[in-house]
Order: C-alpha cells, then structure tokens, then sequence
C-alpha cells in the first residue's frame, strides 16, 4: 500500500495536479461554496474541480426536480382538466401530447437558463451545456409544432365549415416548413451563425430545392387553385376518363387525390391533373337532390305513318291521351276547315302520326311520375335520323339520386316505354341478329 502511495505520487499527482491548475480559472471568493471548501481543508487546486461537479450535480438534481414537477404535477392537473371539460378540442390535444411536448419544451427552456446560473464560474462548460439544451428546445419546439397541427387538423376536420377544405394538405406545408425552420435552428445553435444568415444563405439553393421538390410545390399550387376555385371537395363524385376513375373522393393530399371508386378500387391522381385537365364532377346533383334521365328510343322508320281513324279511336282508350286528342282533334279539324285542305290525301292539311301520339304519351307519362321532378325540365324530343332509326329522347329530372334506386327508376320508366311502342303501331329498332335470318323469306 505504501509503494502504492509513492508511485501515485511520483508518477500519476503531477499530470492530474497540472490538468487542474489548466482548468478554467475561478475566483475564489465569488463561488459560494469556496468558503466552505477551503474551511473543510480542500486543497486550493482540487476547488475548481470540485465546485464544476457540484454544479453538475445541482444541475441534475434541478432537471429531474423539474421534469417530477412536469410530469407528475402539471400533466396530472392538465389530464383532470381535460376530462371535466365537455370541449371536444382539449381531448385531441390530449390524445396528440401537445400538452406533453409544451411542458417539455417549458422545462428545457428554464433549465437552459438556469445552466450561466449555476456555472457562473465555468463559462466555457456553461456554453457547451446551453447549446446542447438549445438543441434540446428546437426538437422539443418542432415537436410542438407538430403535434398542435395533427391536433389542429383534427378539430378543424369535426367543424362543418372545414368539412370541404384541404386540411390535410395544409397540415403537411406546416410539417414540412416546421422541419425546415428547426434544422436551420439546429445547425444555428452548433455553428453559432444567425438563423437569418441561413435563411439567406439557403436561397441559393432554391433553384436546387424547386428541382428535387418540384412535384411537392406543383401539388401545393394545384391544391390552393383546387380549393381557392372550388373545384374539389372530400366526397364528391367525380368521373374522371383518363384516368379511367369514377367513385368519390377520400383525401385531398399535398401530391395526390385519392378516390375510391364504385368497384371499391382506390386510385391515386396527381393533384395538378384537376387543374389542368377536364373531370366531371357530379357535386351540383346532389345538391340540386335530382338526377338527369337522357336516353332514347330507336324508332323504327319504316313504322312511321299517320295516325288514321282505327287508330285514333283505339288511343282515345288510353285515359293519359283522351284530354290531348280532344283538343288536338279540334285544333286540326279547325284548321283543315279553315284552309279548304283536300283530304283525299292524306298529306294535305294537318294529321296526327302515331309517333306524334306516342311523343305525346310519353310527355303525359313522365308529367304524371311520381318520381320525375316537376321543377325541372321534362322533354320528349326527336334527333336527327340515323342508320339505326330516329332517336326519340327522353330528357326529365328524377327525384332519386342514389344510384341504385336512381337506376331503378330509370330502368321502370324505359321499361314501360318501350313495352308500350307497339301500341302505337310503331316498332323499335335493332340491328338484325343470327335469329333474325329465319324470318328472311327464301329465294
């Protein structure tokens, strides 16, 4: 033991006894500890290390008396609150930790002031320690950041107003520029430059970031005209042909929209395809709460003739064509009259035609609906003829514009139209089939 003692002291005293004396400087008087020290018979060389390890562990014992005081205490208080307010906001707050991460900021920033404090006489150990609990701060603050904006968009998403507005989107610009900003600040507190400096400095590589960025920016921009112009809302039908999409609306993201269509397939768009390319969206139908009927009959043209006697008298037994025939009757006996017309033939003067009949039967059919708005347009219109016949159009506005029911109706109405063709003593148009050559005479 004793040459233990020689050797330590020959040997390992004079580097530990020079390492002290090169530690920083400290007057002596000003610590509040020196004179208790020097009091107990500590060695002068041995005070600067000693007072630099009691402030070290003042410092801890502060850091963990204040992150007890955080967690057990505030958050505790925090949580009761939450519970007892029937606000619906705090609870998100809650569920994201944003009270977590602001007490957590709060700490580190009154431990980052406490740190010159308590190494008033170690300067060069009391900057090494606040830059690393700056460093502590900008995380906890971008976590802050972070978490208030998740629990932002989640209240901003339960309002009403909010509903139809990229939240989402918004969401991820604040993410992004958070991230941004606090890596600045990071690399601000370790290299001791202005986070003004950075920021100047970081326009130089703006052309850079638009190149790597370019499809991030392009969405921003796509996203603001989408809502700025309204084009686009989460739920909305849309059709969209090249991109071969039809159902509604999901998300409205940063880059992308998202839709799930009716065949309960997602597709992913590019946000700017809305802005640059035509979609159809079916938005007004459903807030108008009705639903276009546009289809047609193929008559066939051969089928086509005027109306005569037998027939007329057979439509006066339809109930929806006895009030039309009374007075279109009278209107054309009137005029025949009154004109002198040769009814030998029957292209002189004015006649009915059983399409004229059936057009007319139609139009009372569609009046009398239960389902066909009465607000809104109702036609029956001839196109123009074709190889295939002419096309008689149904144009009405049905009141059912869920799909299922709305192709329900559609279907009932085309239904009894078309079974009624042969009534009027007309025929509908189709192409002939293999089926068809039976009926071909021989030769």
């Amino acid at each position: 033991m004793i040459a233990f003692a020689i050797l330590f002291e020959k040997i390992a005293l004079p580097p530990l006894m020079d390492y002290l004396y090169s530690m920083e400087p400290i007057s002596l008087p000003k610590h509040w500890a020196t004179q208790w020290m020097m009091e107990h018979g500590v060695a002068t060389p041995w005070l600067s290390a000693f007072t630099l390890f009691l402030d070290i562990a003042i410092l801890l014992v502060a850091s963990i008396l204040a992150d007890f005081i955080a967690r057990r205490v505030v958050l505790s208080l925090i949580r009761r609150w939450v519970r007892r307010t029937e606000a619906k906001w705090d609870d998100y707050f809650l569920e994201e930790k944003v009270f977590q991460s602001g007490v957590h900021f709060v700490t580190g920033l009154v431990i980052r002031g406490f740190i010159p404090v308590v190494f008033t006489e170690h300067p060069k150990t009391a900057g090494f320690l606040v830059q690393i609990a700056s460093l502590y701060v900008v995380w906890q603050l971008i976590l802050l950041v972070n978490k208030t904006a998740r629990a932002m968009a989640h209240v901003l998403e339960d309002n009403p107003k909010f509903k139809d507005k990229p939240v989402s989107t918004l969401l991820q610009v604040v993410q992004f520029l958070s991230w941004i900003l606090g890596i600045l600040g990071m690399l601000s507190v370790v290299t001791g430059t202005a986070l003004g400096t950075l920021v100047g400095a970081l326009a130089g590589f703006t052309a850079i970031l638009i190149l790597i960025f370019q499809d991030a920016i392009n969405g921003l921009l796509a996203n603001f005209q989408i809502s700025m112009y309204d084009l686009l809302k989460k739920g909305d039908w849309i059709t969209f042909d090249k991109f071969g999409v039809d159902g509604d609306v999901v998300s409205i993201d940063l880059t992308t929209v998202k839709v799930k269509n009716f065949d309960n397939t997602l597709s992913s768009i590019p946000a700017k395809a809305f802005v640059t390319e035509s979609f159809q969206n079916w938005r007004g139908m459903r807030q108008a709460k009705v639903r276009r009927i546009k289809r047609a009959l193929l008559m066939d043209l051969n089928t086509i003739r005027y109306a005569d006697d037998a027939l007329i008298e057979r439509m006066r037994k339809v109930e929806r064509l006895q009030g039309y025939l009374e007075s279109r009757q009278k209107d054309i006996e009137a005029h025949n009259t009154s004109s002198q017309a040769d009814k030998s033939l029957s292209i002189n003067g004015r006649h009915m035609t059983n399409i004229g009949l059936f057009r007319a039967y139609v139009e009372s059919y569609l009046a009398e609906h239960p389902q066909v708005s009465k607000k809104d347009i109702l036609l029956v219109r001839q196109l123009a003829p074709t190889s295939s016949g002419i096309p008689l159009e149904i144009y009405c506005f049905v009141k059912e514009i869920r799909f299922e029911e709305y192709e329900m109706v559609a279907s009932d109405i085309m239904d009894h139209l078309m079974a009624a063709v042969p009534t009027f003593d007309l025929q509908l148009y189709q192409q002939p089939t293999g089926r068809d050559q039976l009926y071909f005479p021989q030769a």
